[in-house]
């Protein structure tokens, strides 16, 4: 995927997920199955890791460059990427409690407006990305270690529909 896809496919996956999540009840978006996280704090969820994501890739260059090197190898796929965090997460990968939600979200109405903002922040700030940038820029993730930009946003398209997919079942 190429940068214009990659934003296109970021928007689209985050809408689908904030119009899903907006055709629940507010019983709905409360009740809580398995002791598993309830619709609200899966939106709050996503809204916390992908503010992460937009904080790491506005960084000027320089920085992660420094901190964390540049890539050799450039970018796996969509579908490599998707596999190695499943397996993670099949082994007991969690996530940090920095991205886990409060017991009560108390304004979902704002936090998918906030969403999607956020969303279009990252679509814009991809626009001032080099193709050969994202697959350089090396930057954190607390599962899969360093990931490249694209790497990045390719975590953020599927991990939205992860969630989703979770609040259906």
């Amino acid at each position: 995927m190429n940068k214009h896809e990659l934003s296109k496919r970021l928007i689209q996956e985050h809408q689908s997920f904030i119009d899903f999540v907006s055709s629940l009840s507010k019983e709905d978006l409360i009740r809580s199955h398995d002791n598993k996280w309830n619709p609200s704090q899966q939106l709050q969820h996503v809204y916390l890791c992908l503010r992460a994501i937009q904080l790491a890739i506005a960084l000027p260059k320089f920085i992660p460059t420094i901190l964390f090197g540049k890539s050799k190898k450039g970018s796996r796929t969509y579908e490599s990427l998707v596999e190695t965090y499943q397996l993670k997460l099949k082994n007991g990968g969690k996530s940090p409690s920095m991205y886990k939600p409060k017991k009560s979200v108390r304004d979902v109405g704002k936090l998918k407006i906030d969403l999607i903002h956020l969303v279009n922040i990252i679509s814009n700030q991809l626009s001032h990305f080099q193709e050969n940038d994202l697959d350089s820029f090396l930057l954190p993730h607390p599962l899969l270690g360093k990931l490249t930009a694209r790497e990045l946003i390719f975590f953020a398209i599927y991990h939205v529909g992860h969630h989703q997919k979770q609040i259906e079942k």
